[in-house]
């Protein structure tokens, strides 16, 4: 299993990189828009859907669960999971976001019912998102990334992931979110600014295959901050990530492995105003879309929380849930009975 080693003394200390210094139901179709113009898109048929730390040096994920759960789908080979950064739920049908719309008509989605961590904040939220963590076990408590509080505590899912042998792949636009998985847990790690950068990053990797794969786009938190939520210069960069992510969507299907994909996008955080400091709900809303082999097509209006991103992808996988996680899988998307729910918030 991966470890953290932290080192004193002399030894060099690790950058952000982790490297030491000095190098040592059926939906019919998905939109993709088309290169001329901007306005217009190009209707293309998808793949029938299947039916159905303290810090520590070394970490060691517990193979028991308090939860016992419908074996996992064998028609599920790996999990996409997609984070639009500072995207309110109500921003999708208002950009247009019509490949995430496509998704979310043809999969299980929450627009309503799914919320971040008390702290909506980038960093604090996306290690819950990954971690299946609450804040205060994780131990990412600043929206910024400090080298000497290390990585991500607890069992993630990357560390699962890999231990599992699957190939790993993060795609980020804000070079703090190293934070959220130790290097040796991920095989590639790359930083790319802006949506269609990000596309450029993604596509090889989807051509040489993954199985576990994380892609985050910031755009729509740099312009929330900048001209506000919900302004058009917001819902326009919305517009641009949903182009972008269905250049992704259109590579996997080239590949053949969007009917054997499942698909998980979410976000970190809303926000109102120029801010997300947590004044009001649209701060702590966020989307739940899951689209792909065994997912039934329904709104989901469960009580859930970011943390159900990390334990719903460990489920689909069949990688063990942690027993110390505060995420629960969402069983419901697949059309199984909620064996578990959140009755309360559970980082409270």
């Amino acid at each position: 299993m991966a470890g953290t080693l932290l080192l004193g003394g002399c030894a060099p200390a690790p950058d952000i990189w982790g490297n030491s210094l000095p190098p040592a139901p059926q939906v019919t179709s998905i939109y993709y828009r088309t290169e001329t113009p901007a306005a217009t898109f190009t209707l293309l048929p998808t793949t029938t859907l299947l039916p159905t730390k303290t810090f520590t040096p070394t970490r060691t994920p517990i193979p028991t669960t308090t939860i016992t759960p419908t074996p996992s789908f064998k028609s599920i080979k790996r999990v996409l999971i997609v984070s639009f950064d500072g995207l309110r739920p109500d921003a999708i049908a208002a950009a247009p976001m019509e490949n995430l719309q496509k998704l979310a008509d043809g999969g299980a989605y929450s627009f309503t019912s799914d919320r971040t961590i008390a702290y909506p904040a980038t960093s604090p939220s996306h290690a819950s998102m990954l971690s299946g963590l609450c804040m205060e076990d994780h131990g990412v408590i600043y929206n910024k990334y400090f080298m000497y509080m290390g990585y991500s505590k607890g069992v993630d899912i990357f560390d699962l992931a890999h231990e599992a042998g699957l190939r790993t792949v993060m795609i980020v636009s804000k070079d703090k979110l190293r934070q959220m998985a130790e290097p040796e847990t991920t095989d590639v790690f790359e930083i790319a600014y802006g949506e269609p950068a990000i596309v450029r990053a993604v596509l090889p990797q989807i051509d040489e295959g993954f199985g576990l794969m994380f892609i985050h786009f910031a755009g729509a938190d740099n312009r929330g901050h900048k001209y506000g939520w919900m302004s058009g210069e917001y819902l326009k960069i919305l517009r641009d990530g949903d182009e972008a992510f269905g250049e992704i969507l259109k590579s996997l299907e080239e590949n053949k492995l969007l009917d054997s994909t499942l698909i998980i996008i979410t976000a970190d955080h809303g926000g109102h105003d120029k801010n997300h400091i947590g004044l009001i709900i649209e701060d702590y809303r966020i989307p739940f879309i899951a689209y792909g082999p065994g997912v039934v097509q329904k709104e989901l209006t469960l009580p859930m929380y970011t943390m159900d991103t990390a334990a719903t992808a460990a489920y689909a996988l069949g990688l063990p849930l942690q027993p110390d996680w505060d995420g629960i899988p969402v069983y419901e998307a697949f059309g199984f009975p909620q064996i578990a729910t959140h009755e309360k918030d559970p980082c409270k």
